[in-house]
């Protein structure tokens, strides 16, 4: 009944919020209007390095329908992995030790509530699906991506968008939208949710929405999962 009510809230809000977003209704945004992606794409090069020291253990990351089992229809195997920094602004302390300065760079921006590393591995497709909730717009950063036969892509609302290293792209994920690697090696992006900009008391409304979903379980289920996963990964650490 819980999440029945908060999909009703969904739906009933996602045209409103469109229609008074501060920068339009767009399926992609102009990065101009969104300073956080030239703070992220200057600091690619940290971030990057960070994650190289974690990279030999990616696949022990946690598989997508291991956290999320309510969405298997988007993936059902091993091959979409992520390693969550934050996730509605719940943080995932141990994961945060390990990227210190990344950590600095997302926390600088208090409209960045969710971030994760997310890695679509080789001749991966995520099925057609849309994000859960328009209060927040999705940005990516890429950090890896394979330039063979240029095979990675990003489909929202039958709009392409191919991933650069280095190159960050603002995106309504409530559109449909869908996610491609059919190369041979792995494609990893730092994902970020970044609360859409809106007047008040909109603003104040999905603010409100974004902090009480920690008590549903849609979210609190994924956000346990994963807690439990963090243990496992550190418990042979020193």
């Amino acid at each position: 009944m819980i999440e029945l009510k908060g999909y009703l809230i969904e739906s009933a809000l996602r045209p409103l919020f469109r229609r008074f977003s501060l920068f339009g209704n767009h399926v992609f945004f102009n990065n101009k209007d969104f300073p956080v992606t030239a703070v992220l794409e200057q600091n690619f090069a940290v971030i990057r390095d960070e994650f190289e020291k974690i990279q030999p253990r990616v696949k022990d990351f946690a598989p997508f329908q291991d956290i999320s089992p309510d969405q298997t229809y988007i993936s059902n195997d091993d091959k979409w992995k992520m390693f969550f920094l934050k996730a509605g602004k719940v943080r995932f302390e141990r994961n945060c030790q390990e990227f210190p300065k990344t950590m600095r760079i997302i926390d600088a921006e208090k409209n960045l509530v969710s971030a994760y590393f997310s890695v679509i591995g080789p001749r991966k497709m995520l099925m057609p699906h849309e994000g859960p909730w328009c209060g927040v717009l999705r940005i990516h950063l890429g950090i890896e991506v394979p330039i063979e036969g240029k095979g990675c892509v990003l489909v929202v609302n039958q709009q392409e968008y191919r991933w650069e290293e280095g190159k960050a792209v603002v995106f309504d994920d409530t559109y449909e939208h869908m996610a491609v690697n059919m190369t041979h090696k792995d494609r990893v992006v730092l994902f970020l949710d970044y609360m859409r900009p809106l007047p008040w008391p909109l603003n104040w409304l999905n603010h409100f929405v974004v902090y009480m979903a920690r008590f549903i379980p849609y979210f609190k289920e994924p956000v346990k999962r994963h807690k439990e996963w963090e243990k496992t990964f550190y418990k042979d650490a020193a």
